[in-house]
């Protein structure tokens, strides 16, 4: 039913305000106190928050607040040539050719799978990783970049891009620029959502 003042006119329908939304880059494995107060803060303030993180294990709390959307990229990570190629070459081949030799001569190859265990873990944590820090800002990025269409940030804007951690910078330095328009901080006190807004 439509109502009028007599001549034929609608008044103008009044549309809910829309709601503000956010985006928090959090890819240390545990989240620390003040990502979690600030992720709290912005669902205080009534945002929509989506969460990008390697893993939700130590999200489950947050997780369970109306609002809030976790995106994990830890499963994708994993697959990535280069740390599939890593295990290849390090882990599962040499494992592989152990576990023949065992099988060949027996209880005597027991001592060499253990050195052999003991070498790939030793190469994967002072070697690969060391290397791999290098480049895993890059590796994440991308992975996130791939994901972007799930979290429709062109058709659904953002109001606030908040990159937690060092992890996350280069993720949030592409998203700043992909976004001129929307604010982008590495702060983990940012102005309030109102705030932001009322600015635009």
């Amino acid at each position: 039913m439509t109502f009028g003042d007599g001549d034929g006119a609608v008044p103008p329908t009044a549309t809910a305000p829309r709601q503000h939304r956010a985006l928090l880059l959090a890819f240390n494995h545990k989240p620390h106190d003040r990502v979690v107060a600030l992720a709290e803060r912005l669902l205080d303030e009534g945002a929509r928050l989506d969460v990008v993180v390697l893993s939700d294990t130590n999200w489950a709390e947050l997780a369970e607040r109306p609002g809030v959307r976790l995106f994990t990229l830890g499963a994708a990570e994993k697959r990535h040539p280069l740390l599939r190629a890593e295990r290849l070459v390090v882990t599962s081949g040499p494992r592989k050719v152990a576990g023949g030799i065992g099988r060949i001569a027996g209880g005597a190859a027991n001592g060499l799978r253990r050195r052999q265990e003991r070498l790939s873990r030793a190469f994967h944590k002072r070697v690969f990783m060391k290397a791999y820090a290098n480049v895993r800002p890059m590796v994440l990025s991308k992975l996130a970049t791939k994901r972007l269409s799930e979290l429709d940030l062109d058709r659904d804007p953002v109001d606030l891009i908040v990159a937690s951690d060092a992890l996350s910078i280069t993720l949030g330095w592409r998203l700043a620029r992909r976004y001129p328009q929307v604010v982008a901080t590495t702060s983990l006190d940012p102005p309030p959502l109102a705030e932001i807004t009322s600015r635009a």
